[in-house]
């Protein structure tokens, strides 16, 4: 893969691990006082991305960006 290619799958994977810890501390620390869907929202956030990541993915396979290789 070109590096033009990997930082933004490298990054979008980076924001969903960060959405993803961020919705287990909100459901862990959090006594929703403030706002109750926080949970809601950080996890939905990390939905969206793993799509636009697969999407991504996708496109840098059609696009020629990504070659499968053989396991031997």
């Amino acid at each position: 893969m070109e590096l033009m290619f990997k930082i933004p799958v490298i990054l979008v994977l980076a924001i969903i691990v960060f959405s993803l810890f961020e919705g287990m501390y909100y459901l862990a620390k959090d006594d929703g006082s403030r706002d109750k869907t926080r949970v809601v929202r950080a996890l939905t956030i990390r939905i969206v991305l793993s799509f636009v990541l697969f999407s991504l993915l996708m496109a840098g396979y059609f696009f020629g960006f990504i070659e499968p290789h053989s396991v031997s």
